[in-house]
């Protein structure tokens, strides 16, 4: 259930459900006052327990910025081994653009097809989003196919060991990337922070007793912030369907590149030889 909230829902829906789970919390912990201490004045008491919802906020907070920590330190490796798939990509098209032809041209081909196949689609997780994943699957073991098959007459070579290499170092990079797209923050880290958002609520409403005015609205405010920083946790957190997504230019560059280069070598092609009609010959 849990998950499902984190990882499915809606951030809006999660976040005004937080509020809504905080607030009631708080209001949980003023209700346990009223029934257990109301009547007692005992100012040492209240400090007391002041000096504990303090420590309890700097607990929530510690744990919120260990976690966002986590989430960016994730987002950073996503963005970063998207310009390493690029650099891995343009690498063995240009190492394949050495190749002798037929091997050449159906090396790059299928190259460029599979760098179609690795820009991350804008939108949630649907069926457009897995077609293009299995089509990603397939085109690389035509990839592999393709390079064994151009590499064979020059396995023995340098420049056969370095396409393997070239090629080799752009699937894995596209595999460590599919990887780091499904890693998420561990959800028990998230579940003891949410069990920490709402033991904190609820000392916070056992301290404010049953006062209205600025007070109650401070602490509102005050919880609205910490939602509002979970929800930026969990946005970061959702590399395919959050809102904060990882930057596809090196990719897209790419693709501008080697398509241009497509077109550039089909320029350069010599026309295809059209056959002449053979004269009639006299009876």
């Amino acid at each position: 259930m849990i998950d499902l909230l984190l990882y499915r829902a809606p951030l809006w829906l999660v976040a005004l459900f937080l509020i809504g789970v905080s607030i009631l919390a708080r209001e949980a912990g003023s209700w346990f006052y009223r029934r257990v201490a109301a009547g007692r004045k005992d100012d040492e008491d209240h400090e007391a327990e002041s000096h504990i919802v303090g420590a309890i906020f700097g607990l929530l907070a510690f744990t919120v910025g260990f976690t966002f920590s986590i989430a960016l330190d994730r987002y950073d490796t996503r963005r970063g081994l998207v310009s390493e798939e690029a650099t891995a990509i343009d690498t063995a098209y240009l190492r394949a653009s050495l190749l002798d032809e037929p091997y050449r041209n159906t090396l790059q081909s299928t190259i460029r097809a599979y760098a179609h196949t690795r820009v991350s689609p804008r939108g949630v997780l649907d069926d457009k989003m897995e077609e293009q994943l299995k089509k990603n699957s397939v085109l690389r073991d035509q990839l592999w196919n393709d390079t064994r098959t151009a590499v064979l007459p020059i396995r023995q070579t340098d420049q056969g060991s370095s396409m393997v290499e070239a090629v080799n170092d752009a699937l894995n990079v596209g595999i460590r990337r599919e990887t780091a797209g499904r890693a998420h923050v561990p959800s028990r880290i998230l579940d003891v922070m949410l069990l920490s958002l709402f033991i904190t609520a609820a000392m916070l409403g056992y301290i404010l007793r049953g006062r209205k005015g600025t007070p109650r609205h401070a602490s509102s405010i005050l919880l609205i912030l910490f939602v509002v920083m979970l929800a930026l946790i969990m946005d970061i957190d959702r590399p395919r369907d959050g809102s904060i997504r990882v930057p596809q230019r090196p990719l897209e560059e790419l693709l501008a590149r080697l398509d241009r280069d497509a077109e550039r070598q089909r320029a350069l092609a010599p026309p295809a030889a059209t056959q002449l009609p053979l004269p009639a010959q006299g009876q």
